[in-house]
């Protein structure tokens, strides 16, 4: 099994600063190679106020991942399936929305 490389995650225990964006509004794969080349190491990949669905954010979060960039997706809603479609197809990462208590987690 291939062990795909959280970078943002490794900066951050080295104890280095790790720069993200936030995306809602860009909707290709390129994306992640812009940013990977403007410097960044993780995209926060906004699925709850953005019109982006699941399969476009999952393409951006697998197209991350081969440039070195961190995805971290915020999902629509606290459904668990939408979590774990992101997990299988991508992201290192999950924003949760709505969850405002130790109980709700």
């Amino acid at each position: 099994m291939t062990i795909v490389v959280n970078h943002a995650k490794r900066l951050l225990r080295e104890g280095k600063l790790a720069i993200g964006l936030g995306l809602r509004q860009a909707r290709t794969v390129d994306t992640a190679q812009i940013l990977k080349t403007a410097g960044f190491d993780w995209m926060f990949i906004d699925c709850e106020h953005s019109s982006m669905n699941l399969d476009t954010a999952a393409q951006i979060a697998a197209a991350s991942l081969a440039v070195g960039i961190t995805p971290i997706v915020r999902v629509p809603g606290i459904e668990h399936h939408h979590a774990t479609r992101m997990l299988d197809n991508g992201a290192q990462g999950i924003v949760m929305p709505h969850v405002d208590t130790a109980e709700a987690a």
